[in-house]
């Protein structure tokens, strides 16, 4: 090997590390960005199908709210079969399998005995049962998870942990359900903090970006 040759793969292999240290993932090119938006979440089975329908693979998910639920069940089950699963997924679900409303709870919630108003564990119990008890850092595809520090207002990039409570951390809708404890964070819903959270993909390192965006636009004549 000449001394040319050494430099150049001694540069590339530095170049290599200080990308994993900034926490990039090294030779990764496309990501999938979904955005929050409720029940409009379901909107992105069709977008995710349009684009593997198109050829274009994903190396990387990222989700807020309930676009976090898409991009873990994407990123667990990996390949076009996955989308027809998702959709299947949103065509079963009811207001009750998700926001199940009990008079007593209902109650405390709305004079302020509590802090919310359903309890999430059948929403647990369905991402158990649909994801599995797997960390973030073992999905099949890459996968960032967003929510919001209810301490300190900021972003929560979960990239590592229970899979299962990350997902339901960022989509833990204030009010409507509980804060999800993870170590000393109190977290809740990414969408307070970014709804669409496509920085995320290109601090990691994305060449390219696919927001699939659902809900509101970002500029309303009157709030919603």
């Amino acid at each position: 090997m000449t001394v040319g040759k050494l430099l150049s793969q001694v540069c590339r292999s530095s170049h290599a590390l200080r990308a994993a240290k900034a926490g990039k993932l090294i030779n990764m090119t496309v990501a999938f960005v979904y955005s929050g938006g409720a029940s409009l979440g379901s909107i992105q089975v069709g977008m995710t199908q349009a684009l593997f329908e198109a050829g274009i693979r994903p190396d990387l998910f990222i989700g807020t709210s309930a676009g976090a639920i898409n991009a873990a069940y994407m990123a667990t089950h990996p390949g076009p079969d996955a989308v027809v699963g998702l959709g299947g997924l949103w065509r079963s679900l009811r207001r009750q399998d998700i926001f199940p409303v009990r008079p007593v709870g209902g109650f405390l919630g709305m004079f302020g005995r509590r802090n919310y108003l359903c309890s999430p564990t059948r929403l647990r119990t369905l991402l158990r049962d649909e994801l599995g008890d797997g960390d973030v850092s073992d999905t099949a595809i890459s996968l960032r998870v967003v929510a919001t520090d209810l301490g300190s207002g900021r972003e929560a990039v979960l990239s590592e942990g229970s899979l299962v409570d990350a997902v339901l951390a960022s989509a833990s809708l204030p009010g409507i359900f509980p804060p999800v404890q993870r170590g000393d964070r109190w977290l809740i819903d990414g969408g307070v903090i970014n709804n669409a959270p496509l920085s995320h993909a290109v601090r990691a390192g994305a060449d390219d970006v696919y927001l699939l965006v659902c809900g509101h636009a970002c500029a309303v004549p009157k709030p919603p």
